[in-house]
């Protein structure tokens, strides 16, 4: 074998082999369709990786895992575990209510069908209580979990279904005092779909109200603002007075001496927790207020239960 290598390079000298051939030569049988082979079955690999790895939830506390198989409105599911869920911090509109059926069918075509992952950044459960001259609800059957929901769609990617329904306007941002880890990111995407008039923000009846047209909304209502069925508004305006004692407080806005004074009002135990600016702050500020709508003796107002519910506008 030795003695032949001299010759060998003497013949491949005197007949050169172009380069590419020889390249080509040392190619074993099937050369390309192996890697063609090896990329897709990363590319496999790496769409297999990234179903199995879920959503990003952040410092939101992982939950359950299971498949949609209704839309209750725009803004609760129901699992194949048989478990309701809640969407925490949005609400939408209900029943008969304009953009009802739209919210509805948006939460539909996101989640229908699909796999999601609930996760928990506040209260997790919610049972309904009696009322007085009803007979006790079975735990079992009424608990509803309150919860972030993250969504897997048909490609393999997972997105935050809240963040999807208040971008397009199917939902609207409702903060709660046990609920609103996630209540800033969404006020600024609703506040970009609210400019944008999308969704239900077209409707005029879910435009921000002055304290006239929330004094005449509350009044038409006629009913304590703690009522489910209460209206859940925007109202804009300039605070000219609180009052408080040791049990409420109350921020009149200015009007025009004609309807009934409007009040933003905070009571119970969301007063006595309180833990946002000192409400005598708002004082003469221009503000948004979002809350439901109500009459206390015979007096319209908003409610409010969280320091997020009032945001301060610049003029």
């Amino acid at each position: 074998m030795y003695k032949m290598c001299p010759s060998f390079r003497g013949a491949r000298s005197a007949n050169p082999e172009p380069r590419s051939n020889r390249r080509r030569a040392l190619r074993p049988p099937g050369f390309r369709i192996t890697l063609r082979v090896s990329g897709m079955t990363a590319a496999l690999f790496a769409c297999a990786m990234l179903m199995s790895c879920g959503p990003n939830i952040g410092n939101l506390e992982k939950g359950e895992e299971a498949t949609v198989t209704r839309a209750f409105g725009g803004d609760t599911l129901e699992l194949d575990s048989g478990l309701r869920v809640f969407l925490a911090e949005i609400d939408a509109p209900r029943g008969e209510e304009e953009y009802a059926a739209q919210s509805q069918g948006e939460l539909e075509a996101l989640t229908l069908h699909r796999r999601v992952r609930l996760a928990y950044g506040g209260t997790k459960r919610w049972v309904r209580r009696a009322r007085e001259g009803e007979p006790a609800p079975e735990e079992t059957s009424q608990e509803t979990a309150v919860a972030h929901v993250f969504v897997q769609s048909e490609g393999g990617r997972w997105f935050w279904l809240q963040h999807e329904l208040v971008s397009r306007g199917a939902a609207f941002v409702r903060p709660r005092r046990d609920n609103h880890a996630r209540t800033s990111e969404l006020m600024a995407l609703e506040s970009q779909a609210r400019e944008g008039e999308r969704g239900l923000w077209a409707e005029r009846i879910y435009r921000a109200l002055n304290p006239k047209e929330a004094s005449a909304s509350a009044l038409a209502f006629a009913e304590n603002c703690q009522r489910a069925a209460a209206p859940y508004r925007i109202v804009e305006g300039r605070v000219a007075n609180v009052f408080q004692n040791q049990r409420r407080a109350a921020l009149d806005f200015e009007g025009d001496g004609e309807a009934p004074r409007f009040s933003a009002v905070v009571f119970g135990a969301a007063f006595i927790g309180w833990q946002g600016e000192p409400l005598q702050t708002y004082s003469g500020q221009r503000v948004r207020v979002r809350g439901p709508l109500g009459v206390f003796r015979e007096q319209p107002q908003i409610c409010i239960d969280d320091p997020r519910q009032i945001e301060t506008m610049t003029e």
